[in-house]
């Protein structure tokens, strides 16, 4: 998996849950804010074909371990797509239901209003479970 595939994967499996998306192509890492409020980032290692993730706090810190889960290190599209998952329900559990519910008010539900749109609701709506 190459860091452009990366970021698809996480395109795919973040979906409206994630903003401001890249790519820096010389550290091999991709990028986004999830809820508006994390800063994710992710990397690959082509030298031992490892994947990373973490959430960035201030400067220097981040956050590999949620509450007790890691992330794995393989690369392949089954245990990424298993580590997003672990950072979303941390994000989420990080995050009143009160502002969750409104993120999705903000974010999915405005989209009932605009006809042109009706055909993204379904995967939208898929993605949020």
């Amino acid at each position: 998996m190459d860091v452009k595939q990366l970021y698809r994967l996480m395109k795919d499996f973040f979906g409206y849950k994630c903003c401001m998306m890249g790519i820096n192509s010389a550290e091999k890492t991709a990028f986004c804010i999830l809820y508006d409020s994390f800063w994710l980032e992710c990397s690959l290692n082509d030298q031992y074909g490892r994947f990373g993730a973490g959430i960035r706090i201030g400067k220097n810190g981040i956050i590999t371990n949620f509450l007790g889960e890691s992330c794995s290190l393989n690369s392949d599209e089954k245990s990424i797509k298993e580590s997003l998952r672990i950072i979303d329900n941390y994000c989420r559990l990080r995050l009143p239901d009160k502002f969750l519910d409104a993120y999705y008010e903000a974010y999915v539900t405005s989209l009932y209003d605009n006809e042109d749109n009706r055909g993204l609701i379904g995967k939208i709506i898929k993605r949020r479970k």
